[in-house]
């Protein structure tokens, strides 16, 4: 009876935390690899969440069927669209009454790009999006509350990452106030200062008396520099496209559905990558800890033997290496998760204009969801690693050797 009290289930917990304290070298290092992949583990789900996220966000703003722009640059009006990159082109304004005539668009909106050359116009890179309130059927629809028009002086509509104090922001050296703010996407339009083309161009007319340069002459009665376009129910993109080019000579049109489609396919080749990397780093920590378990039963034969003579079973002898890899797997994984949070989740900003990519990081609830999805993962890996060891212990004999 005495026997059987000693072997508890919190003394199997003691003499496995104890057994990791005396072996303070080995348990470190064993913690630090458990991190490193947990590490990747949470990072690589973050990131591709992120991604998908931000392709769904992309998705959103795009908002319209067709986008149609001067020939030659669809690539920059994808690096607006992706990263909020400050670009410009222009064509002529007549463009955009050539297109609403086309068979089978319902409606048609111009927007003008505003981009300064002088470096110290602001204190972000900032693309000044001009369009027109009374054809828009896209962009007040991204605001967080509902704009009713314009009232009167300025009006402003801010990306989600666009910072600003009490209600106002500051570039070309005055301050605007701010109408509204658009929700987040991640994608390039969370960068963006969206205004009608008369506050564009007062803000022009300002910039230009205080000595700021632009590409353009902010001549938005003449030009424009791409036409939205939302289809008839029944119309097909690609015919409607292909009407559009050959009734407006120089233009390209960029069919929304597709180019989602396609920056999806580049896209899953990075999660392709990102879930490889995760599995392989996993793959590795196992057959790891499984051979520095096997390695370390021989130099524990004698402490076993012990056990089983003070009246260990080997269930219980099992159940202390069980305990031992818990142990590890949850302090590794925990201290993994915290680093890989630290650097992912503060920095998620920095991250998406690097890689110039649709970026949205989830919310605390799905942080959390990975977290625990991680946490399980790698702590059961870490168990299962010694499982084969585990059999070694139940051939344990009093006073004998594990065979």
């Amino acid at each position: 009876m005495e026997k059987t009290l000693i072997f508890r289930s919190d003394v199997e917990k003691a003499l496995a935390i104890a057994n990791l304290s005396k072996k303070t070298h080995r348990t470190v290092l064993i913690v630090a690899m458990v991190a490193i992949s947990s590490a990747v583990m949470f990072a690589s789900l973050v990131l591709s969440a992120s991604l998908k996220s931000g392709i769904a966000g992309l998705r959103s703003r795009i908002g319209a069927d067709l986008l149609v722009v001067p020939e030659g640059y669809e690539k920059g009006e994808e690096r607006i669209l992706l990263s909020g990159e400050p670009n410009y082109f222009y064509m002529e304004r007549n463009v955009v009454d050539s297109v609403r005539s086309v068979s089978g668009v319902s409606q048609a909106s111009a927007q003008f790009y505003l981009t300064s050359v002088s470096e110290s116009c602001c204190d972000f890179p900032v693309q000044i999006i001009g369009f027109e309130p009374e054809s828009d059927f896209v962009v007040k629809s991204w605001a967080k509350t509902g704009v009713s028009g314009i009232s009167g002086g300025e009006f402003l509509l801010s990306g989600f990452n666009v910072s600003d104090e009490n209600g106002t922001v500051r570039f070309f050296g005055s301050e605007h106030k701010i109408a509204g703010r658009l929700s987040k996407s991640g994608s390039g339009m969370d960068n963006v200062i969206f205004c009608d083309m008369e506050s564009l161009r007062w803000i022009f007319d300002d910039a230009s008396r205080k000595g700021f340069g632009f590409v353009s002459d902010g001549d938005t009665e003449n030009k424009i520099s791409s036409v939205l376009v939302r289809l008839s129910d029944d119309a097909s993109a690609d015919a409607v496209a292909l009407r559009i080019k050959k009734a407006v000579p120089g233009v390209q049109v960029i069919i929304g559905e597709k180019f989602i489609r396609n920056f999806s396919g580049k896209i899953s080749a990075v999660l392709v990558f990102l879930y490889s990397i995760s599995a392989l780093v996993l793959l590795v920590a196992f057959f790891s800890l499984a051979l520095i378990f096997s390695v370390t039963i021989n130099e524990r034969r004698r402490e076993f033997s012990i056990l089983r003579v003070l009246g260990a079973t080997k269930r219980q002898l099992r159940s202390v290496l069980f305990h031992e890899a818990a142990i590890l797997g949850g302090a590794g994984s925990v201290l993994g998760i915290i680093i890989a949070a630290l650097v992912v989740i503060p920095f998620s900003g920095v991250i998406s204009q690097k890689i110039a990519l649709p970026f949205s990081p989830g919310g605390f609830g799905t942080v959390l969801c990975f977290s625990a999805a991680v946490f399980v993962a790698v702590t059961l890996s870490c168990v299962a690693s010694a499982a084969k060891s585990a059999v070694r212990i139940s051939k344990a004999e009093p006073y004998g050797d594990v065979k």
